[in-house]
């Protein structure tokens, strides 16, 4: 592992042992937690052979077409800037992600119980929405086809998006994510993270001005392949990441969510 990054790998069910990991992210004492058998391969494979039927008929949502990639669920980043019709699309969407799974296997609250594990016990969960009953889509599912990516970013270039601005106002600008795998790709499909590092409090990010991102040949830099079942947490608001591409026919499938302290720091919002 390359010294920029520090990581620290456990089981699902010994994520007790580790409450302090998500104080450590925030504080940069460390960039990732790896989390494995937060599903057994078997779950994930009936879970995939689903999604492969479009079963339960989730909204589908596109990448840039040149990403070969696309949602069952609404990016924030590529909503409506005012949120028109979103917190209807998220009500259906938790309920057809509740479906999807096994009866007490839920991925938000099987995700999120591990989450507070590492956070002390401190709450997961979707940020509230604009109105009352109203909540933000917990996670989005990502399907990469053969040649899908995603270019270089930080996490935390989405507050500069204007779908972004309610929820600014809720949460702290310092974001973090994670990534559960629910099927691998052939090939390719690696979450690759750069050693290049850029703090939440850079103006870029609180003021929106532009900035060139480093080129990224010659940057040190670690890639994670992610197996079924498995979870990576990452600090990628303050580190600059990628996702290379595929390669082969089998689609990489995932959960990703952007994570962000409230701004009463009694919870951690995810969204998708």
């Amino acid at each position: 592992m390359a010294s920029f990054l520090k990581l620290i790998e456990i089981d699902a069910e010994e994520a007790r042992t580790c409450p302090d990991a998500f104080e450590r992210l925030r504080n940069g004492d460390l960039q990732a937690i790896f989390v494995h058998g937060v599903y057994a391969p078997a779950v994930m494979s009936s879970v995939v052979e689903r999604l492969e039927r479009h079963d339960p008929p989730f909204l589908q949502t596109w990448f840039p077409s040149k990403f070969r990639s696309w949602f069952f669920g609404r990016n924030l980043n590529l909503a409506d800037p005012g949120l028109e019709g979103y917190f209807a699309e998220a009500a259906l969407f938790h309920q057809h992600l509740e479906a999807l799974f096994p009866p007490g296997l839920g991925l938000a609250a099987r995700v999120a119980g591990i989450l507070s594990d590492l956070d002390g016990g401190r709450a997961f969960m979707a940020p509230p929405g604009r109105e009352t009953g109203q909540h933000y889509m917990f996670t989005t599912l990502r399907a990469h086809l053969e040649g899908g990516y995603i270019p270089v970013h930080f996490d935390n270039e989405q507050a500069l998006v204007p779908s972004f601005a309610h929820l600014r106002s809720l949460v702290e600008l310092h974001m973090t994510s994670f990534v559960l795998t629910l099927q691998a790709a052939e090939g390719g499909g690696a979450l690759e993270v750069y050693d290049h590092c850029c703090e939440p409090s850079d103006a870029y990010f609180i003021r929106g001005i532009p900035s060139a991102k480093p080129e990224v040949e010659g940057l040190a830099s670690v890639s994670f392949q992610i197996p079924a079942g498995a979870m990576i947490v990452l600090d990628s608001g303050r580190y600059l990441h990628r996702v290379a591409p595929v390669q082969g026919s089998r689609k990489r499938w995932t959960a990703c969510s952007f994570m962000a302290l409230s701004r009463e720091r009694n919870a951690m919002y995810c969204w998708g």
